[in-house]
């Protein structure tokens, strides 16, 4: 994937500028946790927004903005809006999100959760859940250009990781918010979430914001879980929506999904797949007429990450991947060749839509071969077949609670029948996974060399590529997943297309690879420059790996440098 080149990022804030001196020493003595960026053109210059707090599971939180009259270049003038922690309120500002109206005011949406301190982060469905949970949304506004601020108006008792306030061409404002619902039916219903799910509320207000009225579901999927979702207006009347997957923590391969109004925002269609794997998709248009959506792409290779496309553009299912180090695959005479070692940071996967139930029928079928040498290569069609040295066999994911984590950890199955065969897999042969409500199959060049029936083996995704010390060469790919009650696809992969992600690499933009990033936003100035700010810590590493806590930048970006990149 393209990226951003250092000289266009600018820091808003980190570890050492001084905020304001009415904060006390920071809680946490790994400093503070700065994140939640919003960020908007005004008459007196650009104007950022943004949560500080001790932790992302924060027990200490301030809304803070701040002010840039060079472009995003620098930024000073940090004060707090508002405070929370759970001493004094026993609650915590979760994620303030920012708006320009068309009257020039600005206004904040943020919901509060109630908390106690310690380990006491709940999951949104829990968080929902009333005394002693409890969650609302909150409204700040200003009309001198962020220069002051009201104090918070409370506008509900849902909360719910509300998105950011738009405006429509007929003044109405709407914004959307994730609601915890039950299913009983959930299959295999994730750990944490058992058989509550989220699904998402348009929220509209015809009075200027005053009063606000719950309008129709934008998205009710139990195994989707839309949240985070993000609206634009591209034509009168004619919303947007793009939401974030919750099921399982969007962990399984299941993409963004975008959902279209032609009533502003009463009724809803049916929601489409996308191509991208976004949470907290903030999606607006661009004075061209193009959308731009940027997000944090979590469960491929963490980063932050902007994505351009024309409202009349047909999109539509595309893989993503989970390769750290892009070097690590290349194309050689029509061939993917994938050199990896230990550990997670050093692996290539593909991820392909999942089977989202039992009665799912999946086919995969890939052609490859691998050098001697400890590593594997890795197939999983809903059921996981690991290409050894001298053997294949069947295997499990490590984790079974959200079927991710490294490949390289992936245990022996031990269920009934064989899970081992021999086989000299130095040569190309083409593996082929079948996955039926019944039973799991291997066939290697037309012939069964495993099989079970046992219902355990199963599981949901649906993935390919390679872990430890080995090179493995890809000639081909392709998967056939039919799910029953939920999407289908039927896709195919060769080494004259490029790579299996080629669309990731050809149209995603990456501001900063890094596993603690977003949640983002942008504005466009007068020049048609677009700055977006978000957070990030500019490392692989996670806060809790021994990474850095994050700081705010600003991304100075030109549509040109966004756009679609045909690949050479």
């Amino acid at each position: 994937m393209r990226t951003v080149p250092e000289s266009q990022k600018f820091i808003i804030v980190d570890h050492n500028t001084v905020t304001t001196a009415d904060l006390p020493p920071c809680p946490n003595p790994r400093g503070w946790y700065h994140s939640v960026a919003g960020i908007k053109d005004t008459a007196g210059g650009l104007v950022a927004t943004y949560r500080l707090s001790d932790s992302h599971t924060a027990v200490y939180t301030h809304i803070m903005a701040a002010r840039s009259r060079d472009g995003g270049r620098t930024w000073s003038g940090h004060r707090s809006i508002s405070h929370r922690n759970v001493w004094e309120h026993q609650a915590c500002w979760v994620a303030p999100q920012l708006s320009r109206l068309a009257d020039g005011r600005l206004v904040i949406i943020c919901d509060e959760g109630h908390r106690s301190s310690g380990a006491d982060w709940p999951t949104l469905t829990r968080w929902q859940q009333r005394p002693p949970r409890g969650m609302a949304n909150y409204l700040f506004w200003s009309d001198d250009d962020g220069a002051t601020w009201s104090d918070p108006v409370r506008i509900d008792d849902v909360g719910g990781e509300p998105g950011y306030v738009t405006e429509l061409g007929d003044g109405t404002l709407l914004y959307t918010r994730t609601e915890s619902a039950r299913f009983a039916e959930m299959e295999d219903p994730p750990e944490g979430w058992g058989d509550i799910y989220y699904r998402n509320r348009a929220v509209a207000s015809t009075d200027g914001g005053r009063t606000w009225t719950p309008l129709a579901l934008v998205a009710d999927g139990p195994y989707h879980g839309d949240s985070e979702v993000g609206t634009v207006e591209v034509e009168p009347g004619h919303l947007l929506a793009m939401t974030r997957i919750g099921f399982c923590g969007g962990r399984l391969g299941q993409p963004s999904r975008i959902i279209r109004s032609e009533d502003g925002g009463h009724t809803w269609g049916a929601p489409e797949l996308s191509p991208v794997y976004g949470q907290r998709t903030v999606v607006r248009k661009l004075r061209s007429g193009k959308l731009l959506v940027t997000y944090r792409n979590r469960w491929g290779t963490p980063a932050s990450c902007a994505f351009l496309w024309d409202p009349a553009e047909t999109l539509g299912f595309e893989p993503t991947s989970h390769i750290y180090e892009r070097d690590r695959c290349r194309l050689q005479d029509g061939v993917m060749v994938c050199t990896t070692s230990s550990g997670r940071r050093h692996e290539v996967e593909f991820s392909l839509y999942p089977a989202i139930t039992s009665r799912a029928e999946v086919v995969l079928e890939v052609e490859l071969r691998r050098e001697r040498g400890a590593g594997a290569a890795l197939l999983s069609a809903g059921f996981g077949v690991r290409v050894e040295d001298g053997c294949v066999r069947l295997v499990r994911f490590a984790t079974k609670r959200h079927e991710t984590g490294s490949l390289e950890a992936a245990s022996p199955w031990q269920g009934r029948g064989a899970v081992r065969a021999d086989l000299d897999t130095g040569g190309y042969h083409r593996y082929r996974l079948e996955r039926t409500p019944d039973a799991c199959r291997l066939l290697v060049d037309g012939q069964v060399v495993l099989a079970s029936d046992d219902p355990d083996l199963r599981q949901r995704v649906v993935r390919f590529g390679s872990c430890g010390e080995l090179t493995s060469w890809w000639r081909s790919a392709q998967a056939r997943v039919h799910n029953p009650d939920d999407y289908s696809i039927d896709w195919r992969w060769d080494g004259s297309r490029g790579f299996p992600d080629q669309f990731q690499r050809d149209r995603v933009v990456v501001l900063d690879y890094t596993s603690d990033s977003g949640y983002s936003d942008w504005t466009q100035l007068d020049d048609g420059t677009i700055v977006v700010a978000d957070y990030s810590s500019a490392d692989i590493r996670g806060v809790n790996e021994g990474g850095p806590q994050p700081v705010l930048k600003a991304f100075r970006l030109t549509e040109e440098e966004l756009a679609p990149h045909e690949a050479g």
